[in-house]
């Protein structure tokens, strides 16, 4: 009777949530492999973007970025109190971020280290002015947490 009930709790979880969510779900409360994010960002020249990265569980946090196109990036992961004082400040040496997921000046990237479950963000930072280099850069993202 056990497995029944959980797999209709699985099915109408997916019904009511959607595949995606479901799927994440699911594999939080089993603590599965699970892909927070899988995407292409564009960064511009002199600037920076943020992406939010959720664990929903201890484990270990896998990243990896590849510049498709344009400029190396420097790299952080942050909590939010830290990117709170980015915002405000906008001073760089307020950074600490963590250290495993930290790098600069890079095209490619794959870093793997424990993480706590919780909110952090990942920054990906072009300090290119754009006149002598792309105007914007294309990294493929890709983050996912192991048990």
């Amino acid at each position: 009777m056990g497995s029944i009930g959980g797999l209709g709790l699985f099915l109408s979880v997916r019904y009511f949530a959607g595949s995606r969510t479901s799927s994440r779900m699911v594999a939080a409360a089993v603590h599965s492999s699970i892909t927070l994010r899988d995407e292409t960002q564009n960064v511009a020249a002199n600037h920076y973007l943020y992406i939010p990265v959720q664990p929903p569980y201890n484990g270990n946090l896998n990243v990896t970025l590849a510049v498709v196109r344009g400029n190396p990036l420097d790299v952080f992961l942050v909590d939010s109190g830290e990117l709170d004082a980015l915002k405000r400040t906008n001073d760089w040496r307020v950074i600490q971020g963590n250290a495993n997921f930290s790098a600069r000046k890079t095209a490619t990237y794959q870093r793997t280290a424990p993480i706590e479950q919780g909110n952090y963000f990942l920054i990906l930072r072009d300090t290119s002015l754009g006149i002598f280099s792309q105007s914007a850069s294309d990294v493929s993202v890709k983050v996912v947490l192991n048990p």
